[in-house]
Order: C-alpha cells, then structure tokens, then sequence
C-alpha cells in the first residue's frame, strides 16, 4: 500500500465520514464550466463523488492534472466552495467515476459553513466512533511568540511544537489561542511533518515538532493576520526590548502610539485638529459626561494616550481651554474636589 493511501486510511478512521448524498458540482482541472455529480460522503477532510463518464470525457481524472474545486450546495442560493487535490478515483460497472478528494483549501466562509453541515449531519451528542476533527490547541502567553506565528501563517505553513504526534497528512482544527488580551485564531491545517523533539522519561512526556500546511487561500490568510498584528502591543514589551526593565511611567509613555499627524502646511487653524485629530475624537466621545472627560483627560496627560515627550505648549494650552470649556458648561467632576487626585488645577 501505497504512503498516500495509508494516509488516507488512516484520515478515515480518525475522522467521521457522514453519508451524505448531495447533488454537487464539480470544476474540473483545465474547465471553467462546472459538471454536475452526486456527492456521496463528506468528512472535514474531503469528500466522495459520482461522476459520469461523459463528463469527464471518458478519462479517470489524475492528480497531476491540478487541483479540482467542489461546489456545495448552501442555503440562500450561497454555497461551499472547497478546493481539492485527487486521492484516488475508479471506473464503475455503469461507465460512471467514483472520485475521493482530499480538501486543500477552503475561505473562512466556507469552512465554517463546511462545520455547521457536518454538524447538521451528524450530531455528536453521546456518539462514539471518529469525531469530526482532531484538535490542536496551541497557547501564545507573549505578544512576540505570538507575532512569529502570525509571520508564519502568512507564509502558509507553521511550526509549532506538542505533547502529541499526528498523522502525517492529516487535516485537523489548529486552534492557536492568545492568553491574556492577546487575539486567538482558529484555522485549517494539514500535517506534514512530525518530528521527535524530546524523548519521554519519568518527569516530562515526549515532546514532537509538528509542521503545518495552513489549509485557506493565502490572500485572506494575509489580512486575517494584518487585522490580528494590530491588536498587538508593540515590540518593547517583549522581554528581549531595551525597555523591558523601565518604570512603568516610561513603559505606559511607549505604549501610547505617536497621536501626531503633521500637516504639509499650516493655516493658523487649531494646533489640535491639525496635528492631533485623535486626542480630540478621543475626548469627544465623552463629552458631556464631567467624570468620564476627567478620566480621559488625565489619561491624556499622565496615562496611556500621553504624547511621548509631553504636549507641546500649544497643544497644552489647546486642551486645557477645552478643559475649561467643559467644566463651565457642565460642571467639575467629584474627584477635582481634592487636587491631589488630579486634573489640571488653576
């Protein structure tokens, strides 16, 4: 037996493959129209379709051929679109083709709606046999291990390192988890390489080193991982950062982005509006309210949207009118009752 159809083999046995009978379509290597087949049976990692001899011109498809693209039937006219790479395929004694495929790639989109009909399939409650899917759950505690593996994903493959092995070729749910307020994502990943990286004994279980393919088309994968790199603090809080060791007035001072926008001119308007648009939104969302604006104030001057190197004095003075303004118009806050809890005291 060949290592291809072991690994198939092996993706059956440890996946659940419904018996499902679906009219599908089907786009061919080299075609742009489609063909209609009768799906057969579906797992997470592929699929089993009727074809006739007709459509596929009297000729078994064959791997080398390229990739084919099943289409799913969805509800509200939408479907599931999934490519596939050729397992095997036969002739039957009607002169139709059974072909096997193995899911290569899948968006976001279909993917999740691939899961709810697996699950509408065949519900788990109290079921023994295969499960849908293996699951890998990876933990990042650190925003910079957490960004080298979102470099990864990019690239299409990640290496990422477990207490278990898995089938080499075998698809499962990677699910790599941010602790903390750190982003989490869920993806599609088929194994291709497994690698002992530490022997058990009596203190620590074996340890291996697992190689991914990233099963979604590499364009979508690129902005999923540009949307999650922004919600990550910045490199300096790594612990390998120069600023690891400050005090936390000067950490809390290079967390705060530059809030600056330079203007290629300037028309004498508000030194705010200019160069400083998001310290206005920022108090504008609270405008009206004397505590919630007290609060932003000050995390403008002390706090974690402080302007690295402080404001310049015309900004400062800027912000301070509007502090004025606020309080004649509103009122003061409580907490400016004692200086001593802050705010600018005049």
């Amino acid at each position: 037996m060949s290592k291809h159809a072991e690994s198939s083999f092996h993706e059956r046995r440890t996946q659940a493959r419904i018996s499902a009978e679906i009219p599908i379509k089907v786009r061919l290597p080299g075609r742009d129209q489609p063909v209609s087949a009768l799906n057969q049976d579906l797992s997470w990692g592929g699929a089993r379709f009727i074809v006739s001899g007709k459509s596929l011109g009297g000729q078994l498809p064959t791997r080398e051929a390229g990739p084919l693209t099943l289409l799913l039937p969805w509800t509200g006219g939408g479907q599931i679109t999934a490519e596939a790479e050729l397992a095997r395929a036969q002739r039957l004694a009607d002169g139709r083709y059974q072909v096997a495929v193995r899911f290569q790639s899948l968006s976001p989109r279909s993917q999740a709606r691939l899961e709810k009909l697996l699950n509408m399939l065949c519900p788990r409650d109290g079921v023994d046999g295969p499960a849908l899917v293996r699951e890998l759950n990876i933990t990042m505690a650190d925003a910079s291990d957490m960004r080298h593996t979102l470099k990864q994903v990019v690239s299409g493959e990640v290496t990422l390192s477990a207490f278990e092995a898995y089938a080499v070729d075998q698809s499962i749910r990677l699910v790599i988890r941010g602790d903390g307020d750190l982003p989490s994502l869920r993806l599609r990943a088929r194994v291709r390489e497994v690698t002992a990286a530490r022997a058990a004994d009596g203190n620590w279980p074996a340890l291996y080193s697992l190689r991914f393919a990233i099963e979604h088309p590499r364009p979508m994968l690129k902005k999923l991982v540009e949307l999650l790199l922004e919600q990550l603090p910045s490199d300096w809080k790594a612990a390998t950062s120069s600023y690891a060791e400050a005090p936390d007035w000067l950490r809390g001072a290079h967390l705060a982005s530059p809030s600056e926008v330079l203007p290629p001119s300037s028309d004498g308007g508000s030194t705010l509006e200019m160069r400083y648009p998001d310290a206005l939104n920022y108090l504008a969302l609270v405008w009206g309210d004397p505590e919630a604006f007290d609060l932003r104030f000050q995390d403008l001057i002390i706090g974690e949207h402080a302007e690295p190197g402080g404001w310049p004095e015309d900004a400062w003075e800027e912000l301070g009118l509007l502090q004025d303004v606020h309080d004649q118009a509103y009122g003061v806050p409580s907490v400016r009752d004692n200086p001593l809890r802050g705010g600018r005291v005049t």
